[in-house]
């Protein structure tokens, strides 16, 4: 085996171990030593990333990149509904994965926030894709540009991250937070799309 090969299986297993810890503690409990007792060596974890945040990166991005390609392969990406299944389906197969993905939208290492922000980029992309798709079946109010309501689904996507992590879903355990949180951004889109309140009634 070259030693190319053996590297790059290297880095797999460190980074299977580490997405399993880091998706079990979070970045802030999360260690190297607990990565380590899986039987994967501390020097060689250091010899391939740098340290604990550059590790804590490259998994947020590898599940991210998970995340994009399942909901690709599932063709999800042709409607809202079924996008939101299939991320469903995804977190439910990949817990240690969910898990970090939730940390990461809404309650990010405060110095890793930016450099996380643009690991989700292609991901942020892909939201507004669905979401642009869906609205062409729709005709908007004539004041209401298309431009308008895109960026009205960024900032609600924005501020809901932002107050998600909250006491309250502290108190709640991962699954119980991340089903929390995939059903209130399906709600939202629905409230965008169709309001709050049944038309032709009078209190």
């Amino acid at each position: 085996m070259k030693k190319e090969e053996k590297t790059e299986i290297t880095k797999c297993k460190i980074l299977a171990a580490a997405i399993q810890e880091f998706g079990a503690n979070g970045y802030a409990a999360g260690s190297v030593n607990n990565i380590c007792k899986t039987g994967i060596n501390k020097g060689l974890i250091y010899h391939n990333y740098k340290d604990k945040d550059e590790l804590y990166l490259v998994c947020v991005q590898k599940s991210c990149e998970d995340l994009i390609g399942f909901v690709i392969n599932h063709q999800a990406e042709t409607g809202f509904v079924n996008y939101m299944n299939a991320r469903r389906n995804f977190f439910q197969e990949n817990e240690a994965e969910a898990n970090l993905f939730l940390e990461a939208r809404t309650n990010p290492p405060r110095h890793l926030t930016e450099r996380i922000r643009e690991i989700y980029q292609k991901f942020d992309a892909l939201n507004l894709e669905i979401f642009e798709k869906e609205l062409s079946n729709y005709e908007l109010r004539p004041e209401i540009t298309r431009e308008d309501a895109l960026h009205y689904f960024n900032e609600i996507q924005r501020i809901y991250n932002l107050s998600f992590a909250s006491e309250l879903q502290s108190k709640l355990s991962p699954h119980e937070q991340l089903t929390l949180h995939e059903t209130n951004i399906q709600k939202l889109f629905d409230f965008m799309l169709y309001g709050i309140a049944k038309r032709g009634e009078e209190i």
